[in-house]
């Protein structure tokens, strides 16, 4: 699916930039180019659309942005075999009016695709800067609930857009401490206990290409030192309700 899917996109843009260019007395020769585009669109949004629906089977999508993004890209898909008709015929009028709706629904489907795939915020920026905190005193710093304020943030930065409320690929959701320890469709990814064995650690110490390492090629990586904090805190037996100071690190 996310092979296919930004082939019909291309094309519709392409295809709307190149209609408004030739209402132009001196670029109408691009209309000439629009059949050939609208052709191959009608093949590979049916193609997106099979794949997309199989891909839901899935599962881990919210369910809201799923129907409507399904839902709409179906119609994208239908609208392109619309539009070819309605050229055929030559319906300009009807056809012109239609390849905007299509454009709209495309790109309110779009979204709701980033949605899945990113998560809801994913075209979202901070409002301002989160003020600068003071640097914390020793005694401050192991004062702090090490799930809450060290482990918890790593997780939040490369783990719940897919492990989330918005989409929790295998079952499984790690933006909080009562969904970590439920796990998913593979069990909980802290047993068994430890960096060594546990299905967390066994799956972030996985070569970066092997198709099973978390998370996945392609995605921001953990630092050698983030890595270095979570593997310490699986040895310590993954604890939600601890201070750092509990832990003697």
């Amino acid at each position: 699916h996310p092979l296919f899917v930004h082939l019909p996109i291309g094309f519709i843009i392409l295809l709307a930039i190149l209609e408004w260019l030739a209402l132009r007395p001196h670029w109408k020769e691009l209309a000439t180019a629009n059949r050939v585009i609208l052709l191959l669109s009608i093949p590979v949004s049916l193609a997106s659309v099979v794949c997309g629906w199989l891909l839901a089977d899935s599962g881990g999508y919210d369910a809201n942005a799923l129907f409507w993004h399904r839902w709409l890209g179906t119609g994208v898909a239908v609208a392109t075999i619309a539009l070819w008709i309605l050229r055929q015929r030559g319906w300009m009028t009807a056809y012109r009016r239609s390849l905007f709706v299509t454009l709209i629904t495309l790109t309110v489907a779009s979204h709701f695709g980033g949605s899945l795939t990113h998560g809801s915020d994913f075209l979202s920026w901070p409002k301002s800067r989160p003020p600068v905190a003071k640097p914390l005193t020793d005694t401050e710093l192991l004062a702090q609930p090490v799930h809450a304020k060290v482990i918890q943030p790593i997780f939040d930065k490369y783990c719940v857009s897919c492990h989330g409320a918005d989409k929790s690929k295998g079952g499984l959701r790690m933006d909080t401490a009562a969904h970590l320890l439920k796990g998913g469709d593979s069990g909980s990814p802290l047993d068994p206990p430890g960096a060594e064995y546990s299905l967390l650690g066994n799956r972030l110490n996985l070569p970066v290409d092997d198709d099973d390492h978390m998370p996945p090629a392609g995605k921001p990586q953990l630092s050698p030192a983030q890595l270095t904090i979570i593997k310490w805190w699986l040895d310590a037996g993954a604890p939600t309700d601890k201070l750092l100071s509990d832990l003697k690190p």
